[in-house]
């Protein structure tokens, strides 16, 4: 039958609230639904009845008063009235608000090319409406001889026909829209779903910082690192920042010797899962850190592993690049050959990690080098630099290991930055003068 609109009670789409909660993206998707679905009423008729209720017939002005109560078809109402039409063909069906609403979300959800935001906020109601019908499943296997108790998710799964999993993700993406409208804008499901992840091992992160150590810290250790760690227990730290000796320097008690990557094994050992690694490397380090592609004769490329690779570590195919504003030397350089006023520093994961920060951000650190009137260590990088690194991979409170200390540089910058940390140096001067920077009783 037909009815008029002017007599049926609903709360129109608020666009000024969709457009707060999920900016531009949810009022183009709300409006785009409506014209589209206009267009096909204006084109070919309404194809599928509103459902209404009849309100009670007890009311003592019916003229002032609506006739009807809104069961589910809000789209199909403001897409006649667009179109203008004054009347709208409905079914009256006596059904209680829940039953409406329950219904309303079947509705909703059989639509075509529905956000991936709308199908998770429908599938969610549905299935809170489902336990206040029939309460909340309690977790486990029932009793023996006892039925099932209550609504679980794998009840809404079977109801929608849907795999258990879909349902999961639906749930916790509601969640994750309801705590952040902006995802709205995300029109990709999966994207969204990497995003919300991302952002609970973040949060994860600054929960862990919080909790209490299980470990000693703002310690700085004599001697051997791979000894020493060795007394460490595994995933114990939060984050590495090294700067350990390079095949080639100027100073030869600083170049690599054969106890240098063995230390990182322990190192990948006693950092926790989803964490990172920053080692700052010169050129000819880096294909043995990180390895590199090289060409066969048949014009393929093969990647060649390097030693983090092969202890588990998975490296960013992009190092970090500090670049040093203020470098003057041209120590090693021909007449010919630009300027190496940079370093690289290799990122390295345990598992994986997410960045502190949600926006993307450069590779290349900028920072001036440290005079070397106030040099403690040949090597030594600049605390800056170091506290822009903290920044990016760790919150306050977590540990920081460094198992090549050098000048001590990553103590100050975790005690400027409020982190905790654990300092390994193996020459005994370079460890004296490390402890009278972070003023440390000898």
């Amino acid at each position: 039958m037909k009815i008029a609109i002017a007599d049926i009670e609903y709360t129109p789409p608020d666009l000024t609230k969709d457009l707060e909660a999920g900016g531009d993206q949810s009022k183009k998707s709300l409006e785009s639904q409506v014209a589209e679905l206009a267009d096909s009423m204006k084109e070919l008729g309404q194809l599928q009845a509103i459902s209404v209720r009849a309100l009670n017939s007890s009311i003592p002005s019916p003229e002032t008063v609506k006739k009807y109560a809104l069961n589910f078809g809000l789209m199909r109402i403001v897409a006649a009235l667009r179109i203008g039409m004054t009347e709208i063909e409905a079914i009256i069906e006596d059904m209680t608000p829940r039953q409406a609403k329950i219904r309303r979300c079947h509705e909703n959800l059989k639509r075509m090319n529905l956000p991936w935001y709308e199908q998770a906020v429908q599938t969610e109601e549905l299935h809170g409406l489902r336990q206040e019908e029939h309460g909340i499943a309690k977790t486990g296997r029932p009793a023996k001889d006892k039925e099932k108790e209550g609504w679980g998710v794998r009840d809404t799964a079977e109801e929608l026909g849907i795999a258990l999993g879909t349902i999961s993700e639906d749930l916790n993406l509601a969640q994750a829209v309801r705590v952040n409208p902006s995802l709205r804008s995300i029109q990709d499901r999966k994207t969204a779903i990497k995003l919300i992840k991302q952002e609970v091992r973040r949060e994860q992160s600054r929960v862990d910082a919080d909790a209490p150590k299980t470990i000693d810290y703002d310690e700085v250790y004599l001697g051997d690192s791979t000894s020493i760690l060795r007394n460490l227990p595994d995933c114990s730290v939060d984050a590495v920042i090294t700067d350990p000796p390079w095949l080639n320097f100027f100073d030869a008690s600083l170049t690599r010797d054969a106890r240098t990557f063995p230390v990182f094994k322990e190192v990948f050992r006693v950092m926790k899962f989803h964490t990172l690694c920053y080692i700052v490397i010169g050129f000819e380090d880096l294909p043995h850190y990180a390895g590199m592609e090289r060409m066969l004769e048949d014009g393929k490329t093969e990647h060649v592993y390097g030693e983090l690779e092969r202890i588990g570590f998975s490296v960013s195919k992009t190092p970090l690049i500090w670049r040093k504003i203020n470098a003057l030397s041209r120590r090693g350089v021909k007449s010919w050959e630009y300027d190496r006023d940079f370093e690289i520093i290799v990122v390295a994961a345990k598992g994986s990690p997410v960045l502190t920060s949600q926006t993307r951000l450069s590779g290349v650190k900028e920072f001036k080098v440290v005079p070397s009137r106030s040099l403690i260590h040949p090597h030594e990088k600049p605390v800056e630099l170091v506290k822009d690194i903290l920044q990016d991979c760790s919150y306050e409170g977590n540990i920081i290991l460094d198992p090549f200390a050098g000048s001590g540089v990553v103590g100050e910058a975790c005690h400027e930055m409020k982190r905790k940390y654990i300092l390994i140096e193996r020459d005994k001067d370079r460890y004296d003068k490390i402890r009278q920077r972070l003023k440390k009783e000898k």
